[in-house]
């Protein structure tokens, strides 16, 4: 793969924006779920976890780089990865307080997508762990996690979501060549990082409730 395909790839299919990606397939996918909203404010939902899971952390990521607390944006180094990992968690974290049903929030209420962003959150966390050891592809814990969600909201959509589900493998597939092509992550961590992304959601989808 050229190389400036390959980062060209890891720009548009950046970790921190398949949040807002699996939040717009939820709302496309399964329409009946907000039918007591106009398109306006669904519109602001989208922005809304924009915001949060991927504006807030670069600005936040910027501002360390600024400091030299990091001395790369793509932060090749895992031991400069703590600190990011801990504020993006907690940023998904509280836009999934957002999204959380309760009595209080009307607006903003919605359990398939406070629960695709709780996922999210837990899988940033399972990386954490995982990078104090070794080096884990954050673009594949995002696809990874986008690829859970696509298959999770089969059994709520009314549509047939086949080309969805192959869309999300060729992009997981696509996404990790680049970053090999681009020499940022060995095979072995593209794919642990797509377990990591899966097992998040699958946590949050499924072993979390049981528990609740």
């Amino acid at each position: 793969m050229p190389r400036l395909l390959a980062k060209f790839i890891s720009y548009i299919f950046h970790p921190l924006l398949f949040s807002t990606y699996a939040t717009i397939c939820i709302i496309l996918a399964i329409p009946h779920l907000f039918g007591n909203y106009t398109p306006k404010a669904q519109g602001l939902w989208v922005i809304l976890v924009f915001l949060l899971t991927f504006i807030f952390p670069v600005v936040w990521l910027l501002m360390m780089k600024k400091l030299q607390l990091v001395s790369s944006l793509e932060l090749d180094d895992k031991k400069e990865r703590i600190i990011p990992y801990i504020a993006t968690a907690t940023f998904y974290m509280w836009t999934y307080r957002m999204f959380h049903p309760s009595p209080s929030n009307v607006q903003f209420s919605n359990e398939l997508i406070s629960i695709m962003l709780l996922g999210a959150a837990i899988s940033i966390f399972i990386g954490f762990f995982i990078n104090i050891f070794l080096k884990v592809s954050l673009h594949a814990i995002g696809v990874g996690s986008f690829f859970a969600v696509t298959l999770i909201i089969l059994k709520y959509s009314d549509y047939n979501l086949t080309l969805l589900i192959i869309g999300s493998i060729i992009v997981a597939g696509v996404v990790g060549s680049a970053r090999v092509a681009l020499g940022a992550h060995e095979p072995k961590e593209v794919f642990l990082g797509y377990l990591v992304g899966f097992t998040g959601q699958f946590i949050a989808f499924n072993v979390i409730p049981m528990f609740a």
